[in-house]
Formats: structure tokens, sequence, C-alpha cells
């Protein structure tokens, strides 16, 4: 074996092997037994249900994004986090108990987090700052990406962040 074939031959490996790995990562990392996934699919279903039911309302208001001017950006902002606040009040009563109980109780931690950061940057508005929304950071990443990521492992998509800020 030539020193271009036998290298050629071990980078083919490499590659193989790195492929194995990150396809064996991702099913673990996006698998069935991933620690954050709820084991009680039923309440998941009702939430995915309830979170699409707030989407449909958000949708159905003025957009942020479409605003003329900050006062009325910050009104559009207080109004779906109205909406978006009594959706993960029902969440919060519906919840189921162990340790299903205790990971929803840490998503809807980041969602009231997530909340108030909508209403500081709608107050942020009314004091005439004209800013891009900021979203605080919890575990080492913004709490919209933590909205997202317990979302999307538990096959919920309409509860993630809705995104309807602009």
């Amino acid at each position: 074996m030539t020193g271009r074939r036998l290298g050629l031959t071990i980078g083919i490996a490499v590659l193989v092997l790195f492929a194995v790995f990150w396809i064996g990562a991702t099913i673990w990392f996006f698998g069935d037994e991933n620690p954050d996934r709820l084991q009680d699919r039923e309440w998941v279903a009702d939430a995915e249900a309830r979170c699409a039911q707030t989407r449909d309302d958000l949708d159905r208001l003025p957009q942020a994004r479409d605003a003329v001017d900050m006062a009325e950006r910050a009104d559009q902002i207080e109004a779906s986090t109205a909406v978006l606040t009594e959706m993960t009040e029902e969440l919060a009563e519906s919840a189921p108990e162990g340790d299903d109980g205790e990971l929803v109780g840490l998503w809807l931690e980041s969602w009231e987090v997530y909340l108030s950061d909508r209403l500081a940057h709608a107050d942020a508005l009314r004091a005439g700052e004209d800013r891009q929304f900021r979203v605080s950071v919890e575990r080492g990443e913004g709490v919209d990406a933590l909205l997202d990521a317990f979302a999307d492992r538990n096959r919920m998509p309409s509860c993630g962040d809705p995104l309807d800020i602009g």
C-alpha cells in the first residue's frame, strides 16, 4: 500500500468514525432518553394544544413590529405578554407531579423571566429608548433559547418563543 493510499484509507476511516460519533450523539441528545423529556405525554399533548391556541390568539393581535411609534409598540408588547401570561398560568395549574412537574416548573420559571423581559422592553420603549429586545441569560443561555430547547425536546413546537416582538 502506498503512502497516498494509506493516507486516503485513514482519512476515510476518520470521517466514518466522526459521522458515527455525531449520529450517536444526536440520537442520545434528542432521543427519548433525554433528561428534559417529560414522561407524561398526555400533559405534553395538552400543553401543545394550549400553546397552539395562544399562537392563534397572538396572530389576531396587532404585531409589535408593525407599530407606527414606540408607545404603540409598547402597547402591543404588553397586550401579547398578557396573552402569554395567561397561557403560562394555565400550564402551571395543570402541571404534572413528580419529576415531570419539577421540569415543567423550571421551564415555567424561564417563562416568567422571559415575560418580565418583555415588559421591561415595553417600559424602555415608553421611556423613549428604542433598542433591540434583549432577554436575560440563565444557565449560560438566553432564556428564549431555554424555552425553545425544552419545547423542542418535548415536541411542543408552539410552546417556544413566539418571536412576535421582532
